[in-house]
C-alpha cells in the first residue's frame, strides 16, 4: 500500500471548509465529505454506509490513523467505492460529536478520539470505535478489515444491520429522555455523597482522582474548594492543594513556556499527551486563582502568571480572541518540541549561567532521561529543597531559574513549533473570559481585563447577532467568517464569563448583554415540560436525537454552567424565571446524579450556589475613588463562591433592585452594603468594616 502526496492529487471537498483539522485531510484521496446534505443524498441514493470519522485537529492519534490509513491510495480506494466518508471537527460540531459518542461508549464501554463510526444512511450508528491500526495488533483489528468487513456485511446482512442501527438510535433516545421530578428532595445531601466519592477516589500519593491516565478536571477542585468554605474542610482543600502542587512540578506542565499539556498517560503527572486546549488552560488558571486566594501559596500566583503570560503571547489572535488548541505532534515526533538533554540545556545558557548543575538539577534533566533517546520531560523540585543542597539564596536561585527559562525558550523557539488550530470557539473563549477576569481580581494584572474586553467585544461583534430580539450565537470564528450555529455552552459559558466580567470591570453592558444572552438561552434550549437544556436548539437538522446531558468531564457540563448562570442572575434580578429554570434543571438530573455525584461535580458547584444564602454586595461609589478600590482591594482577598457584587450605577435600576437609593450623590463617602435576601446590614465604609460585615 502507498501513500500518496498532495502534489499529486487534487484537493477533496473538505478544501472549502475553514476547520484547520478539516483541512488537513483536504489532500487526502479519501474522497471525504463534510457533514451535511450532500453527503447524505449520495449514500441514499446508492444505498451505502456512512464511515463517519471524528476527530480534532491536535489529537495525536487522529494524525496516526490519518497518516497510516486516509493517505493510503489502496484503502482511500476501498472507501470510495464502498462508503460515503465524512470528516467532522468535533470542535466545530459538538452535537454531532455527543450523540456518536454515547453510542460508541453503548457499543464498546469506551470512547475517544479519533472516532470511527459506521452509520446507515438515515445516520444511525451501528458500529463503532476510536483508533484502528494499519496492520493488526494489541488485540485491534487493522482499519481496512474493519473497513471491509463492515462492507461484507452490508451486503449479506443489511437487514440486520439496519435493525440493530434503529435499536442503538432508540436506545440513545431513551438515554436522553430525562423528565424533571419535582418529587426530588433538592437538598445538600448529595454534597457530602460526592465529597466522599472524590475523597475515595483521590490518589493521595500524587494527587488527582484515578490512575493512569491522569485528567486534571478542573471541576472535581472547583467543587472541592466550595465544599471545604461551606464545611470548614482542611481535607477538601487539601485534596486540592496535593493535585495542584503535582501538577504544577510534573511534567504536564510546561516549565519554559507556561500552560499545561491535555493529560498524564501515567499516575505521576509525567509522561503527557503534549497538546494544549485552551479550555484545559483557562479552566487550571481559574483553579490556581483560587487556590492562591485560599491558601496566598504565591508559587499558584506564580503559575496563574506563566500560563496566562503563554496565552496571551501564543493564542491570542490579532482581533482579541483565543485559538483553541496547540498540537502535541511536530516533525520529529509527538512531544519533540518539548523535551530536553543536558547538551540541550547547555546550548541554551551558554556561559551566562555559571552553574548549569543547579539548573539541571532543579529541571531533573540527566544524561539517561526519563523519555524517548534519552531526552527528559521537564520536571521540577522546590526552590527551597534544590537552593539548599547548593547552598543558595531561594531568591537567589529563583532570580536564576526565571532568566533561564528565558534562555531556554529562545531556544525552543528556534524548532519547529507544533501547530496552531487558530480557530476561535465561543465557549471555550467563554471559558477564558472567566478566567482572565479573575485573575485580574485576585492578581491584579490590569492587561488580564484588557484581554478579557477584548475577547468579549471580538464575540459580540463577530459571532453575536441578534434575531426577533434575541441573541444568537455562532460556534466558531476562523479567516473572518463565524460558522455553525451555537449550542448549550456557547451560552452559557459566555453567560458566566460575561458576569464574571462585569464583576471585574463593573461596566453596566456587561451585565445588561447576559441577562439578553440568558433569556435567548432559555428560549432557545430550555425544555419546559421536561426540565433541564437541551444542547442544541429545536431547528437543528441531521441528528437522530436531541441531547441533553449534565456529565461533567474534561469541560463543565452546558447544563451544568446554565444552572450555575441562572441561579446567579437571579441573584443579580431577583427573576423568578431564572431561578425556576435552575431548579428544574437540578430536578432534571438529580435522579442520575444520586448514581454517581462524582461525575456532575460543576452542577453540585450550581446546586451550591442555588442552596447558598448568597451574599450580595453592593458598592456605593465612585469607581476611580480610592476609597472605592481600597473596599474592592479587601472584597477581593477573600475567596467568597456564594456571592454577587454591584457597582451601584443608574444605568442598572431597571434590572436589579439592589441598587435601589444607591446611586452615590457626589461627594459622598464610598459605601459598601452586604445584604442576603435584599435584606442588608448597615453600610461599611472601611475594609475592616467591610471584612466583618462579611463573615457576620
Amino acid at each position: 500500500m502507498k501513500a500518496i502526496s498532495e502534489t499529486k492529487r487534487k484537493p477533496n471537498r473538505l478544501i472549502h471548509e475553514t476547520s484547520p483539522y478539516l483541512l488537513q485531510h483536504a489532500y487526502n484521496p479519501v474522497d471525504w465529505y463534510p457533514w451535511g446534505d450532500e453527503a447524505f443524498r449520495k449514500a441514499r441514493t446508492e444505498n451505502k454506509p456512512i464511515f463517519l470519522s471524528i476527530g480534532y485537529s491536535s489529537c495525536h492519534w487522529c494524525h496516526v490513523l490519518a497518516h497510516e490509513s486516509f493517505e493510503d491510495k489502496d484503502i482511500a480506494k476501498f472507501l470510495n467505492d464502498n462508503f460515503v466518508s465524512i470528516k467532522v471537527d468535533r470542535e466545530e460540531r459538538p452535537d454531532v460529536d455527543e450523540v456518536y459518542m454515547k453510542a460508541v461508549m453503548s457499543m464498546t464501554g469506551s470512547g475517544g478520539w479519533p472516532m470511527t463510526v459506521f452509520l446507515t444512511p438515515s445516520l444511525e450508528p451501528f458500529f463503532g470505535g476510536t483508533y484502528f491500526p494499519l496492520t493488526p495488533r494489541y488485540g485491534m483489528p487493522s482499519f481496512i478489515n474493519v473497513a471491509k468487513g463492515i462492507s461484507g456485511s452490508w451486503k449479506t446482512e443489511r437487514k440486520k444491520m439496519v435493525e440493530s442501527a434503529a435499536q442503538m438510535k432508540n436506545a440513545l433516545k431513551e438515554m436522553y429522555d430525562l423528565k424533571k421530578d419535582p418529587n426530588s428532595n433538592i437538598d445538600d445531601s448529595l454534597l457530602m455523597e460526592c465529597y466522599n466519592n472524590l475523597a475515595s477516589s483521590f490518589d493521595e500519593a500524587y494527587g488527582g482522582f484515578s490512575g493512569s491516565p491522569k485528567f486534571p478536571t478542573p471541576s472535581n477542585l472547583f467543587f472541592l474548594t466550595r465544599y471545604s468554605k461551606l464545611k470548614s474542610s482542611k481535607l477538601a482543600i487539601n485534596m486540592v492543594t496535593k493535585t495542584l502542587d503535582s501538577m504544577m512540578r510534573g511534567g504536564i506542565c510546561d516549565h519554559v513556556g507556561g500552560g499545561f499539556h491535555r493529560y498524564s498517560t501515567d499516575k505521576y503527572w509525567l509522561v503527557p499527551h503534549f497538546e494544549k486546549m485552551l479550555y484545559d488552560n483557562a479552566l487550571l488558571s481559574l483553579a490556581y486563582s483560587e487556590a492562591f486566594l485560599i491558601t496566598k501559596n504565591e508559587e499558584y500566583a506564580g503559575v496563574v502568571r506563566e500560563t496566562l503570560t503563554w496565552i496571551l503571547r501564543e493564542m491570542r489572535s490579532p482581533d482579541g480572541g483565543f485559538y483553541s488548541a496547540q498540537d502535541a505532534d511536530s516533525p520529529e515526533g509527538e512531544g519533540s518540541y518539548y523535551v530536553w538533554n543536558l547538551k540541550d540545556l547547555h546550548d541554551a545558557l551558554g556561559s551566562t549561567i555559571t552553574n548549569p548543575e543547579v539548573v539541571s538539577k532543579y529541571f531533573s534533566i540527566t544524561n539517561e532521561g526519563n523519555f524517548e533517546e534519552s531526552k527528559t520531560i521537564l520536571t521540577v523540585k522546590p526552590l527551597a529543597m534544590v537552593a539548599s543542597e547548593f547552598g543558595l539564596n531561594e531568591k537567589e536561585l529563583g532570580t536564576i531559574i526565571q532568566k533561564t527559562k528565558g534562555m531556554m525558550l529562545d531556544l525552543r523557539n528556534k524548532r519547529t513549533k507544533p501547530l496552531t488550530d487558530d480557530k476561535v470557539v465561543t465557549s471555550w473563549n467563554g471559558l477564558m473570559i472567566s478566567a482572565l477576569s479573575k485573575a485580574y481580581c485576585i492578581i491584579g494584572n490590569e492587561e488580564y481585563l484588557k484581554a478579557a474586553i477584548s475577547a468579549t467585544e471580538l464575540i459580540l461583534k463577530k459571532l453575536a447577532t441578534t434575531v426577533d430580539g434575541k441573541i444568537r450565537l455562532s460556534r466558531s470564528f476562523r479567516d473572518g467568517e463565524a460558522r455553525g450555529e451555537g449550542v448549550l455552552e456557547d451560552y452559557s459559558f459566555l453567560i458566566n464569563g460575561l458576569i464574571d466580567l462585569y464583576e471585574a470591570s463593573f461596566e453596566p453592558r456587561y451585565l445588561e448583554t447576559a441577562i439578553s444572552l440568558c433569556d435567548s438561552m432559555i428560549a432557545k434550549f430550555h425544555d419546559a415540560n421536561g426540565g433541564g437544556f437541551f444542547l442544541t436548539d429545536a431547528n437543528t437538522k441531521n441528528l437522530i436525537v436531541r441531547p441533553k446531558d449534565a456529565y461533567d468531564g474534561a469541560t463543565p457540563s452546558g447544563n451544568s454552567v446554565a444552572a450555575l448562570v441562572c441561579s446567579r442572575l437571579a441573584e443579580f434580578t431577583s427573576r423568578d424565571d431564572f431561578r425556576n429554570a435552575s431548579k428544574d434543571t437540578f430536578e432534571t438530573f438529580w435522579n442520575i446524579m444520586t448514581n454517581q455525584p462524582s461525575s456532575f461535580t460543576e452542577m453540585l458547584v450550581a446546586l451550591q450556589f442555588y442552596l447558598a444564602k448568597t451574599k450580595e454586595i453592593v458598592i456605593s461609589g465612585d469607581p476611580k475613588s480610592a476609597d472605592t478600590k481600597n473596599l474592592l482591594n479587601a472584597l477581593r482577598s477573600e475567596f467568597l463562591p456564594n456571592s454577587i457584587v454591584l457597582l451601584a450605577d443608574k444605568r442598572l435600576a431597571g434590572l436589579t433592585p439592589l441598587v435601589k437609593d444607591r446611586i452615590p450623590l457626589d461627594g459622598e463617602k464610598t459605601r459598601a452594603f452586604v445584604c442576603t435576601n435584599f435584606t442588608c446590614k448597615l453600610p461599611s465604609t472601611t475594609p475592616e468594616e467591610l471584612l466583618a460585615a462579611l463573615t457576620e
